[in-house]
């Protein structure tokens, strides 16, 4: 080989290496920028998929963005996502009821367009309410467009039904990046993730999730739990585990709060 073709060759080789290696280094850069509230397979499913996505980086210095309130008293925040439906969502507030407990609901769009009989109950109940989408879209896989579509949506229906707009919002999935985060709280929303997850909506057994809220629980936690799932789906686990959350969490000191009580941020509903 000539020396001119040996140094062809090297210019090539060190040509594809250093592509090699910035696609890399965006690939990296991109990943930290998403902001989920847990580790790896604790989100939010999809209401029809219920396979959440992996994991993301864990931010708690984003104003506006809420993973659970002081520690100081024992209180804790009851939420239920993806509802509300006609089955287990009648039966939550039924036990929410008879422990006269208020907790937080977070509402997709399309859902409470489906029942709204059910969402007036709620709010009726002294319960909170808070955007969770129009569809469960995942925000990092969708435009910003798309974005501001799903939440002004939802907010409007809300509004028909209750005669306000929420100010809490929970991310489908708790992902977000930095600069969904800028542009959803600038619409003047409260981000609110969460620091227990049950994973009720996987199909834990009762016993198992009363052990998950066992293990991450500390005074000002955010419980996440589900109302409503997909249609070939059960959540007789969550009003199981439910019934014997509440006063096993009572005898334990904890008092039940909804999240704005939690966070001192402000109520729309008063």
């Amino acid at each position: 080989m000539n020396r001119s073709k040996y140094v062809l060759i090297s210019l090539l080789l060190l040509t594809l290496t250093i592509t090699a290696c910035t696609a890399k280094e965006k690939h990296a850069d991109a990943s930290k920028d998403i902001i989920s509230p847990v580790v790896a397979g604790t989100t939010t499913p999809d209401l029809d998929v219920g396979h959440p996505p992996t994991s993301t980086i864990i931010n708690h210095n984003m104003k506006s963005l809420y993973y659970a309130g002081p520690e100081q008293g024992k209180q804790v925040a009851l939420t239920f996502d993806d509802g509300p439906d006609n089955r287990f969502t009648l039966q939550i507030l039924d036990i929410l009821k008879k422990n006269n407990v208020k907790a937080t609901f977070f509402i997709i769009g399309e859902q409470a367009k489906a029942h709204p009989e059910v969402v007036k109950r709620i709010v009726n109940e002294g319960h909170v309410i808070g955007n969770h989408s129009w569809d469960h879209s995942n925000f990092t896989k969708i435009s910003t467009e798309e974005m501001n579509q799903e939440i002004s949506s939802t907010q409007d229906e809300l509004n028909a039904i209750v005669g306000f707009r929420p100010t809490l919002f929970r991310p489908p999935y708790g992902a977000l990046n930095s600069s969904e985060v800028s542009a959803i709280s600038s619409m003047g929303l409260s981000i609110i993730d969460w620091s227990v997850d049950t994973r009720d909506w996987a199909g834990t057994p009762t016993q198992q999730i009363l052990k998950n809220v066992k293990k991450e629980l500390k005074p000002g936690g955010i419980i996440l739990q589900h109302c409503a799932i997909g249609k070939k789906e059960n959540l007789s686990n969550t009003v199981n585990a439910l019934e014997q959350m509440i006063p096993l969490l009572k005898n334990e000191g904890y008092s039940f709060v909804t999240v704005p009580t939690l966070l001192s941020l402000p109520d729309s509903q008063k």
